[in-house]
């Protein structure tokens, strides 16, 4: 079932190795590394440049994306889709880095929906997975506002910052994700709404 998609303000593309330069920058921002599941650590641009070039040369388990503006072609973050199995048809989502100046929510959202569409319509998987720290309540609440549903907690799951974090799991299939579509509940106004209703509920 193909749906139907809003013009977003970004696109997604394939990585070019020119992009390296801006992932290396974001990897080596702690800032912006506070907002993902892994360990903080420098990576060196050379070691950066083998990685993106590593990401281009194979998409078959996982597919790594640049976020664009489409006004000016600028490059604002990357976002993946992981560990794709073609037999039981799901995949991992590896997480949304965004440049600190698009951290509204917006370019979060469209990237959101642009990559549902990608899994979903384009892929024709039937379930999508996501992660996040337990205590990361924003990614939570944008979660829940696009229809996941939490499956539990591992507990103590990952090592972080000199400690141990509980990491919570979430689904969302391909049946959910339809109905959704259908309802109008993936529009702006109705995912806005959702988010202010879960913010009640996981004081950020």
């Amino acid at each position: 079932m193909q749906t139907e998609m809003a013009d977003y303000s970004i696109y997604l593309r394939g990585f070019k190795e020119e992009d390296t330069v801006r992932i290396n920058r974001w990897r080596n921002d702690p800032e912006i590394q506070k907002l993902v599941s892994s360990s903080f650590r420098y990576v060196s641009e050379a070691i950066e440049r083998e990685w993106v070039k590593s990401k281009m040369n194979s998409n078959r388990t996982d597919i790594y994306l640049a976020i664009c503006l489409r006004e000016t072609d600028e490059m604002i973050g990357y976002v993946s889709v992981n560990n794709i199995n073609h037999i039981n048809r799901s995949a991992e989502g590896g997480g949304i880095v965004l440049d600190r100046k698009f951290q509204d929510g917006i370019a979060r959202y469209e990237t959101g929906m642009l990559v549902r569409e990608l899994v979903f319509d384009h892929l024709n998987l039937n379930r999508y997975e996501g992660r996040c720290l337990a205590e990361h309540t924003a990614s939570r609440i944008i979660m829940e506002a696009t229809g996941y549903h939490l499956e539990g907690c591992l507990r103590e799951a990952v090592y972080k910052d000199g400690k141990y974090h509980d990491q919570c799991v979430y689904s969302l299939l391909r049946k959910d994700y339809y109905d959704w579509m259908r309802r109008g509940d993936y529009s702006l106004p109705a995912f806005a709404r959702l988010v202010r209703k879960l913010k009640r509920n996981y004081p950020v």
